[in-house]
């Protein structure tokens, strides 16, 4: 991003026509509008520093998290100890600088809609600009003036549009790569649980097979006294959920090594149990994959009249 330039050279400031009755009405408009103009242009350079300044913030936490995640690849490579806490320790500083680079993300959204802001103000401005050349009363040179200003704001129009589909590729990009990494820690938090990497095979997608496992199904006030380690709300398609599951599973077994679990499918009263059950599904493979054991996890359904959505609750036997 960059704001367009025009040479105006020997051109007299807009808004300088003069009769022997004073400035005109046209002239008035324009050096109003160059104001609102210069303001606008402004905007297009600020606008400029900031994109650079999120993409160096960008790439040192890129770089940060592929050297934390290099460091463990090498580690497991050459063979680990199962759940070694360094290990552990490098990896939540991982998950952290990944959650830094969603927080840029962030930014590159706020910064998108700015720039969306910054168009709609440069049509408005060229509007009021035509719209000023059918006012009676002007000089020539105001619409000498007009004609410059027009060249200007088309030309800091086009900087504005290529800024916005550049922005908007980017955010698209950080968005997948994102996605694709947070599916890779939950993956390196299995292997670092194993203390060494899977097979290729495995790491190309092939996982091993989870057992099937029985559902009782409950009343709510089966764990109406109980607290939950974690509870996971399918409120949006692919929730993920599994780095923090894994955070949490973690301590857990931290403080109880010999820890057994309920995971429990919730449904709303009168919604589709179905759909808590394979959420449910979907969250004991992750817990399978990570290291824990398939029979330290019991599993049961419920209709609950608080949840809104089809919940996962995990809790601590």
């Amino acid at each position: 991003m960059a704001a367009a330039a025009v040479d105006s050279q020997g051109l007299a400031p807009a808004g300088s026509s003069t009769s022997r009755f004073g400035p005109t009405a046209v002239g008035q408009k324009a050096t109003q509008l160059r104001a609102d103009f210069e303001k606008l242009r402004g905007n297009t350079v600020t606008r400029s520093e900031q994109l650079d300044t999120i993409r160096k913030q960008t790439i040192a936490n890129v770089n940060a998290y592929h050297t934390l995640i290099g460091s463990i690849r090498s580690r497991l490579q050459m063979g680990s100890t199962p759940g070694n806490p360094e290990l552990l320790a490098n990896w939540s500083s991982a998950q952290t600088q990944l959650t830094q680079i969603d927080a840029d993300i962030a930014t590159l959204n706020q910064l998108s809609s700015q720039v969306s802001s910054d168009a709609g103000a440069s049509a408005f401005i060229l509007e009021n600009i035509r719209a000023a050349y059918g006012l009676s009363g002007a000089l020539e040179d105001d619409h000498r003036q007009l004609r410059m200003l027009e060249d200007e704001v088309n030309q800091n129009a086009i900087v504005i549009d290529r800024a916005l589909l550049d922005l908007n590729a980017e955010i698209g990009r950080q968005q997948a790569y994102v996605s694709t990494e947070r599916n890779s820690l939950v993956e390196l938090a299995s292997e670092i649980n194993a203390g060494q990497s899977y097979p290729a095979a495995s790491v190309g997608g092939i996982r091993r097979a989870v057992p099937v496992r029985s559902v009782a199904t409950v009343s709510a006030e089966a764990f109406a006294q109980r607290r939950p380690l974690v509870v996971i709300r399918f409120d949006k398609p692919d929730v993920a959920f599994e780095p923090q599951l894994y955070q949490a599973l973690s301590r857990a077994l931290e403080r109880r090594p010999d820890a057994v679990f309920d995971l429990v499918a919730v449904s709303p009263q009168g919604g589709n149990p179905s759909a808590a059950r394979r959420n449910a599904d979907a969250v004991f493979a992750s817990m399978t994959n990570m290291g824990l054991p398939a029979e330290r996890v019991a599993m049961a359904a419920m209709p609950s009249d608080a949840a809104k959505t089809p919940e996962v609750h995990i809790y601590v036997q």
